[in-house]
């Protein structure tokens, strides 16, 4: 089977890294595979682009099915290949809550992690603070404690419980990039176990990344260390609570999802950015990080907004409406569209929140420029991805257009022109009629419309 199967990848790479662990562990050896060189830029090449437009590893294919996307790519491998290798995603509703859960932190993991190794390499000279470094070191060690509180309250060795998962496979390569980077493992002796423990796993130790068994990494993270506490507190919709902020597109995502599997009737409370309801001790109680969505089932904890739509699908499967389809090709289109999406809003959020994420002492307008050129680009690609298709994976809406139709949303709420991109514009009009987009409408949208910082893209 896996001889339909080609790989362009570089060494070290987490995101790369992650597909190849999931393909060991499910036994699709002896695939096509070809190791590139990011030093010689050869994930620029016309042979990525031709498969990843957007010049990036990895690049993933089975068949004709293109699936570029790292966490896209392992979860059509385990959904395609379920009865083959070792089980990914438990059946035990808790376990697989959790390990949703801890799959989509570790996208936020992964990038307080980027904001430290690669500060000097996305950041213009001109514009480096030593502020912003600080701050972000800050970021990454309160996140790194955070994980070691994980691991030391787990009931098994794993992410998610006591066997090996979807968890695993994503977040280890992050966790292995930390002590490539120097990470003190007596500091965090929980994480520094888990690491060294799976390092002899064979789909990871078959899998290392070559160019670290030549050499080692540098000492950027040993000055990473404890934090004070932070503050933790320990069927069907009436078991569910959801706190949330209207026009959050990370918020809407799971509303939309309630609504699609027919999941009203939950306990909600709608919170309000500005007031700082976000920081309070009730939200903190159900996320540490004092971020919105905070959303719960039963006694299972999914403040990750991919995380609890798949939970959800997976959960309530036979109720409502169908989110993931059987058709292969379809589904890949699925994974890779969802986080895709998050490269979508992240690009967006640089736009829309750069005054605000920020300080006025290192705002440039060259950074400004730059971001405003990314979005343009970003925009897009995906103007050409509807040039043919009423939903984003293809002739069913899908988690694909759950996820990523807020982010849509929110551009023409900031005054996109609707002239200017009309098969986005289509895309977006047509789906606000739809029943569970409709009655989740941002009610602050309803009164006003964002300022027009977009109308020039």
């Amino acid at each position: 089977m896996a001889k339909d199967m080609t790989l362009l990848w570089g060494s070290g790479s987490p995101p790369c890294w992650r597909v190849m662990i999931a393909l060991e562990e499910k036994n699709l050896q002896g695939y096509n595979q070809k190791l590139l060189s990011f030093e010689k830029k050869e994930h620029k090449s016309a042979e990525v682009m031709d498969m990843n437009p957007r010049g990036q590893l990895p690049s993933f294919k089975h068949k004709d099915y293109v699936v570029n996307e790292s966490y896209g790519a392992c979860m059509y491998l385990e959904s395609q290949f379920k009865s083959q290798g070792n089980k990914l995603i438990p059946d035990c509703p808790a376990e697989q809550a959790m390990m949703y859960q801890r799959m989509f932190e570790g996208l936020t993991f992964n990038q307080k992690m980027a904001d430290v190794i690669y500060y000097t390499w996305k950041v213009p000279e001109g514009e480096r603070h030593d502020s912003a470094v600080t701050r972000n070191k800050e970021a990454l060690t309160a996140e790194v404690k955070l994980w070691e509180g994980y691991l030391k309250k787990a009931s098994g060795s794993f992410l998610a419980g006591k066997t090996f998962s979807l968890a695993d496979v994503v977040v280890y390569p992050s966790i292995a990039y930390l002590y490539r980077f120097g990470l003190c493992e007596e500091r965090y002796p929980k994480l520094a176990a888990y690491y060294n423990s799976l390092k002899k796993r064979p789909s990871i130790k078959t899998s290392w990344p070559p160019t670290w068994l030549e050499s080692q990494g540098q000492d950027l993270l040993k000055d990473i260390c404890f934090t004070p506490d932070i503050f933790h507190s320990t069927t069907m919709a009436k078991d569910m609570t959801l706190m949330w902020g209207s026009g959050s597109p990370p918020c809407w995502r799971i509303m939309i999802a309630l609504e699609e599997k027919n999941l009203q009737g939950y306990n909600q409370k709608l919170l309000d950015f500005y007031k700082g309801e976000h920081k309070s001790a009730e939200v903190m109680a159900m996320n540490p990080r004092g971020q919105l969505p905070a959303f719960k089932h039963k006694d299972l904890v999914l403040n990750e907004s991919l995380a609890a739509c798949f939970y959800l699908e997976s959960q309530f499967k036979s109720q409502g409406n169908k989110l993931i389809p059987d058709c292969p090709a379809e589904q890949a289109m699925m994974y890779q569209r969802m986080f895709e999406g998050l490269t979508f809003a992240q690009k967006m959020g640089d736009v829309i929140y750069y005054t605000y994420k920020v300080p006025e002492g290192e705002r440039h307008d060259s950074a400004v420029k730059r971001n405003r050129e990314a979005l343009a680009a970003e925009i897009k690609l995906w103007e050409g991805y509807l040039e043919k298709a009423s939903f984003l994976a293809g002739k069913t809406f899908s988690l694909a257009d759950v996820v990523v139709y807020p982010s849509i949303a929110y551009l023409f709420h900031f005054q996109l022109c609707e002239e200017r991109y009309p098969k986005l514009a289509a895309y977006y009009n047509s789906l606000k009629k739809r029943p569970s987009i409709k009655t989740s409408w941002p009610p602050t949208w309803l009164e006003t419309h964002g300022p027009e910082m977009l109308h020039d893209i």
